[in-house]
């Protein structure tokens, strides 16, 4: 809601520069003028009060002269910014509605008719508000009707276009987002129609009702002048809304690139502020403007590279999520309660109810669980849960419409609304400390967590229970708060077997290898003629620490076979994807596609260490092969030829692995002390004769290097008589010269069952 004191610094010159009020004769609008002008000028509530009561005796032996009372509504608006009184206001809206029943044709009346139910705002008493906005007497609904009848007077009143929009926004009713959608319609047949503020909100209109017309007003807003970097974020957004993604990130990337004024950097703050932290707001807030570009444009990439999302995912999924947010969540009331139960305490955000907050944090939950207890006077309740893959814990979230139909809050434990009768306005929420719960009501929730089954059936450790509930809540409601996510999601697990290694290419600069198996009885393979085809859609992203993309790798690949491959197969292959040096984490995907149910997974964050291999003494990883495995690394003979690899990282019992590694930036001839030692998981090394028949324990040997500056070095390692279970293997190299030790590890299993 918008002051007096700031729409008359705004609107005066506005108004007095509308193209229209055809109603009124200029003489009459220049003294309408003169009458506000002098109101608005005037900061001495005193001299003010006391010139309303001189002009209300004028008023009582003219009361059919318009003038006079659009005068007194003008002070008693004034009267009401200075002293922050509403009853002023309310006399403001008396005057004003006195002068629109003498001149039913002046858009002047109608609108600062409007203007004044705008100050009058909502009713303090929540329930009495609600009445009042289904019946459609409370102040914001009176002030559409008022902006709308101004309209109707001067169909481009430009300010009164404008006001209409904004009221409507904030009102969820359809029906009223059409009246004032028709009227900013009506206008494109006005001189208004060169007015951007009128095409920006029509725009913002017609995206709650069609995408198409939506974008084509915003495109509008930009043609007749209006700011580049707000047409071009509510450009991004339409786009967004219609499903074009490609179209919505290569706008906003270009409205970042453009002049960021005041009005731009305000627009697109409006997406950062539901995610940012306060820290990370005031950073932006601190920018220089031509700095905000590159630094919106990290803010969200880094979030596209945390949930393993391809450029630009995550800005359109926030798009979608405010649409969405919007028409499910809105608040009606501004007026919001205060209880301790409450997790979010902070009610300066009055745009959207508290699942609307974590909604456009996490997105849409796994599952929702809603409650209704029996008898009069109970108000709902609804918990939303969001799974995660270990180790993280899942997110659960309880919210309830406390005194309020509308306006669901965070609460601290579901225990607050499984009490019976709990709830009134007045009164506060408190955990039941005497047993008198609801049963059904924790019952509800038994699928989100084995406490809540526990909870329900009572008990002599029911307290102790509702200790356990209320830190699960509370660390959701901590991590729900300070974090955002986009998730991906399927509707299987595929099980893969993933490893990685890291070896120099041509220039000796370091290549990511990902090996990976899928057991095909998890795929769904697409009927083809001929045969069958499993598409599997793979995606490598390597980051910093800071979240900033190294690499990326996305392909699709299609295995074709002649008929579905029968359980104990799987479907094997190799991706390489340079990366520079350095220590990085990457994220794997790995997913079907076009089988209609859709299996996958997501490995995150594995560590990948990226030797510097063109400078100086060097050692790529140790790949441990197994002929047979179905997979081989193809390389040229000059690069020592054709690896097996071993992409289920396991080995039939007593037989044999295949090492091979290469060692950078020795002479040729150079010897290499080289120790091998297997250990089986927690336990010690293995002593016994493991090399081609060699005896030896912790093995020792001695690598001369064939060529200079690159060595390709392979052995065979003999599995006689280990048992089944997993075993690590550790390769140390040891500098000539220097002594400068390294070390690489790899694990691999013997026996075992299949994923």
């Amino acid at each position: 809601m918008r002051s007096p004191s700031r729409l008359i610094g705004a609107l005066w010159v506005g108004c007095l520069l509308a193209p229209g009020l055809a109603a009124q004769e200029a003489a009459e609008r220049v003294r309408l003028d003169s009458l506000r002008e002098w109101a608005a000028a005037q900061s001495d509530t005193t001299r003010l009060a006391a010139h309303e009561r001189a002009r209300m005796d004028v008023a009582r032996a003219n009361r059919d002269d318009p003038f006079i009372h659009m005068e007194l509504g003008w002070i008693a608006l004034r009267l009401g910014d200075l002293t922050g009184v509403k009853r002023h206001h309310d006399e403001a809206a008396g005057e004003f509605e006195w002068a629109t029943e003498l001149r039913s044709g002046w858009a002047y009346a109608w609108y600062w008719l409007g203007i004044a139910e705008l100050n009058l705002g909502e009713s303090g008493m929540i329930a009495l508000e609600n009445i009042r906005q289904v019946l459609g007497i409370d102040h914001l609904s009176r002030a559409a009707r008022a902006f709308t009848r101004a309209i109707e007077a001067d169909p481009g009143f430009t300010d009164a276009l404008v006001d209409l929009a904004s009221t409507t926004l904030r009102q969820r009713a359809r029906g009223r987002v059409m009246v004032a959608l028709e009227a900013l319609r009506n206008a494109a047949a006005t001189p208004a129609a060169s007015r951007p503020p009128v095409w920006l909100m029509r725009g913002r209109l017609e995206r709650r009702i069609e995408g198409d017309s939506a974008l084509a007003a915003f495109r509008r807003y930009v043609a007749v002048g209006g700011d580049s970097v707000v047409g071009g974020v509510e450009i991004a957004r339409a786009h967004a809304a219609l499903e074009h993604a490609d179209s919505a990130g290569t706008t906003y990337r270009t409205a970042l690139g453009g002049r960021i004024t005041p009005e731009g950097r305000t627009e697109i703050r409006r997406d950062l502020a539901w995610i940012g932290a306060a820290e990370v707001l005031a950073g932006y807030d601190a920018l220089a403007a031509e700095s905000i570009g590159a630094w919106v444009a990290d803010f969200w990439s880094t979030r596209d590279v945390d949930d393993a999302r391809r450029p630009g995912e995550r800005l359109v999924e926030q798009f979608r999520r405010y649409a969405y947010a919007t028409a499910n969540f809105q608040l009606v009331s501004r007026h919001r309660l205060f209880n301790v139960a409450f997790a979010i305490r902070d009610t300066s955000q009055n745009e959207l109810d508290d699942r609307g907050v974590i909604y456009m944090r996490h997105g849409e939950a796994t599952e929702r669980a809603r409650y209704t207890p029996p008898g009069a006077g109970t108000e709902a309740s609804e918990s939303w849960l969001y799974r995660r893959q270990p180790p993280d814990e899942n997110l659960i979230f309880h919210f309830a419409a406390v005194g309020d139909v509308q306006d669901f809050r965070l609460l601290q434990s579901l225990a607050s609304v499984c009490v019976r009768g709990y709830g009134g306005p007045d009164q506060q929420i408190v955990e039941n400390q005497a047993g008198t719960f609801d049963p059904a009501c924790y019952g509800s929730r038994a699928a989100f967590a084995p406490v809540y089954d526990r909870l329900q059936r009572g008990g002599s450790l029911y307290q102790n229970l509702l200790a356990e509930e209320r830190g699960l809540v509370t660390r959701s409601v901590r991590r729900g708060l300070t974090t955002d996510s986009y998730r991906i999601t399927f509707a299987g697990d595929l099980r893969p077997v993933l490893s990685t290694f890291i070896i120099a290419e041509a220039s000796r600069r370091p290549e990511l290898h990902v090996v990976f198996a899928v057991p095909a009885g998890r795929l769904h393979p697409v009927e083809l003629p001929g045969g069958v085809v499993y598409p599997l859609e793979l995606r490598v992203v390597v980051f910093d620490s800071g979240g900033r993309e190294i690499g990326t790798l996305d392909t699709l690949r299609a295995f074709r076979a002649a008929a579905a491959l029968g359980a104990g197969s799987f479907l094997t292959e190799q991706l390489v994807l340079p990366v520079p040096p350095g220590t990085w984490r990457a994220h794997l995907v790995i997913q079907e596609r076009g089988g209609g149910i859709e299996f996958g997974n997501v490995v995150r964050a594995q560590r990948v260490d990226a030797y510097d291999m063109a400078r100086g003494f060097a050692v790529s990883d140790v790949v441990i092969g197994r002929e047979g495995s179905g997979l081989v690394w193809r390389r040229p003979a000059g690069a020592g030829g054709d690896v097996p690899l071993n992409p289920l990282a396991r080995f039939p019992a007593n037989s044999a692995a295949l090492l091979f590694y290469e060692i950078y930036g020795l002479p040729e001839g150079a010897a290499v002390d080289t120790r091998v030692v297997l250990r089986p998981e927690g336990g010690r090394s293995i002593f016994r004769r493991i090399f081609g028949g060699r005896s030896g324990g912790d093995l020792s040997y001695t690598t001369v290097t064939e060529t200079a500056g690159r060595a390709v070095v392979r052995q065979r390692l003999e599995l006689l008589g280990l048992k089944a279970g997993r075993y690590t293997l550790e390769l140390t190299l040891t500098e000539p010269g220097p002594g400068r030790r390294v070390t690489r590890r790899d694990s691999f299993e013997i026996g075992g069952r299949a994923p």
